[in-house]
């Protein structure tokens, strides 16, 4: 499943992505590349754990409209 990802680069360098359908799901890194690569594995995780504890995952379609009014023109 592909959800909406979000990217900000951080003052001091690095950058932190996260998911925001999945809530917390966040990570870091210094590069675009691993900061990609610890959002897979964090992600991974994520879904893991919903599936563990029976949760429904968001609606795809309702998460991209979300990102998609959050995001500036």
């Amino acid at each position: 499943m592909q959800y909406p990802i979000v990217i900000y680069p951080c003052e001091e360098g690095g950058y932190l992505a996260e998911i925001p359908a999945l809530k917390g799901c966040l990570a870091q890194g210094e590069t675009l590349a691993e900061v990609l690569n610890e959002l897979k594995i964090v992600t991974d995780i994520w879904l893991e754990t919903a599936e563990k504890y029976d949760q429904k995952l968001p609606d795809l379609a309702e998460s991209i409209k979300k990102v998609k009014i959050l995001s500036p023109n």
